[in-house]
């Protein structure tokens, strides 16, 4: 009880200096902060959460080892004045570069490496096992884009208030002018809309740390919030300014259990001071995230060298003073590129604790990523698509004896492009020069069942 007791305290104080710093980008630490003062059951939630996980990383130092997959829902929430693809409303091709980035940053598989701008924590930085897709049946059991398009009411017309406690939740239900959520044990919820800041500031996003989704009563909270702008790196995203397409990553960090790595207390003076954020009770136990006195907004090159806390005055990982991880997808700089071994061991624990733990497990049991008539074992790379990117050319090489029926290439609006039938040879390929840059994808039917491929024309 007593430790319980502590961790609560933890919490509240460091969101609570957060919230008195006025720090923007992600409002996660300013919602927190309310959140864990006025919902005293989603406080004993994360209190749970965390005195779980200490004594599961104790038995459980590396991760499972298994790609588990997340069904995604994207609500966009937009103003009736904007048709699909303007605005708010953002295009088809927007959304799918935004899971192509998660689904790259999260396997490690991010264009930053095998070279980054820099190497300094390339031994610290780790796959997370975790990919993502857009859902393709919804609760009800019916097919689905995995995407939901609804006109904000007049309220909202200008966008959403990020610094408002009420107004921050307001694209998720549908009474205040949102879409209400999926079931979250299911499927992650991820509200795409105008955010604002009536105290100054920009917010890109904002995430609950788990909890939300175990009491039935705010389970509707749960999920992140991503300002359009900063959704994806294309489409109504491509002038956004320092954006990097990380935003949607760093908020499902925070959905799995993760904290900033920056210090977000202050002294008596307001001050800013160094602490080991992350490596606490109440921050996930990271102990391989360097302390870090305060933010670095800036880009991280190869000569980026800030060290603004001396870590052999800190038990973490490290045996000298080291550089702030300010790679770090967690943190806010405006480039960032990796996770490191023990945060991806905290989201290992999330996606494998119960609900009642206030864990995600259930996740794994989600059928929204179920594809009717697709034969599963078409998902076992079976059946292989290179250079992806590519410049025009795509090749298509079939592992073992599988018999294709046709190949169907098609937009982003579903228009068949391209068809090929009776194709003999294990190994063929296709010209996609003469398209537009973009996305497409393939549509491969086999005597196996049928498997779609997504295809980035980059040329």
């Amino acid at each position: 009880m007593k430790k319980s007791i502590i961790i609560g305290l933890l919490l509240i104080a460091f969101f609570t200096k957060a919230q008195e710093r006025n720090i923007k980008k992600c409002a996660t630490s300013h919602l927190m902060e309310y959140e864990m003062q006025t919902n005293p059951q989603y406080k004993n939630t994360v209190e749970s959460y965390f005195n779980g996980l200490e004594e599961w990383l104790k038995n459980n130092s590396n991760s499972e080892n298994t790609v588990i997959t997340i069904p995604v829902v994207v609500h966009v929430v937009h103003k009736q004045s904007h048709n699909l693809g303007i605005g708010t409303n953002i295009p088809q091709i927007q959304i799918d570069d935004a899971i192509r980035i998660l689904n790259e940053d999260y396997r490690k598989m991010n264009p930053e490496f095998p070279n980054p701008p820099r190497n300094t924590f390339n031994s610290y930085a780790g796959d997370c096992e975790l990919e993502f897709c857009l859902a393709t049946t919804d609760e009800n059991g019916n097919t689905t884009t995995g995407v939901t398009r609804t006109i904000t009411n007049s309220t909202h017309n200008s966008g959403f208030d990020a610094d408002d406690n009420t107004d921050s939740n307001a694209m998720k239900r549908t009474a205040t002018g949102g879409k209400d959520n999926w079931n979250p044990l299911k499927y992650l919820n991820i509200w795409v809309c105008n955010l604002t800041n009536s105290q100054g500031g920009q917010t890109l996003g904002y995430a609950y740390l788990p909890g939300q989704q175990s009491q039935a009563w705010t389970a509707w909270k749960d999920g992140l919030v991503v300002d359009y702008s900063y959704f994806g790196t294309v489409g109504n995203a491509a002038t956004a300014s320092n954006n990097d397409g990380r935003t949607p990553t760093h908020e499902i960090g925070h959905y799995l259990g993760l904290k900033h790595p920056f210090c977000e207390q202050t002294d008596a003076q307001g001050n800013t001071i160094c602490c080991d954020n992350d490596n606490t009770s109440g921050g996930g136990y990271v102990d391989d995230t360097p302390a870090q006195k305060d933010i670095y907004w800036g880009s991280v090159i190869s000569t980026t060298n800030n060290n603004t806390c001396n870590d052999t005055q800190f038990s973490n990982a490290f045996t000298s003073d080291v550089l702030d991880m300010d790679e770090n997808f967690m943190s806010y700089a405006f480039t960032t590129w990796m996770f490191s071994h023990k945060q991806i061991n905290v989201m290992d624990y999330t996606m494998s604790a119960s609900t009642g733990q206030g864990g995600r497990a259930a996740l794994k049991t989600s059928n929204g990523c179920n594809i009717t008539g697709v034969n599963e074992i078409l998902h076992d790379n079976l059946i292989s698509v290179y250079p992806n990117p590519t410049n025009g050319r795509i090749n298509f090489k079939i592992t073992m004896n599988i018999k294709v029926n046709n190949i169907s290439i098609q937009n982003v609006l579903g228009e068949e492009i391209i068809v090929v039938k009776n194709i003999a040879n294990d190994i063929f390929s296709l010209d996609l020069s003469s398209f537009p840059r973009g996305i497409y994808f393939a549509i491969i039917d086999t005597d196996k069942g049928r498997s779609t491929k997504k295809i980035l024309l980059s040329k």
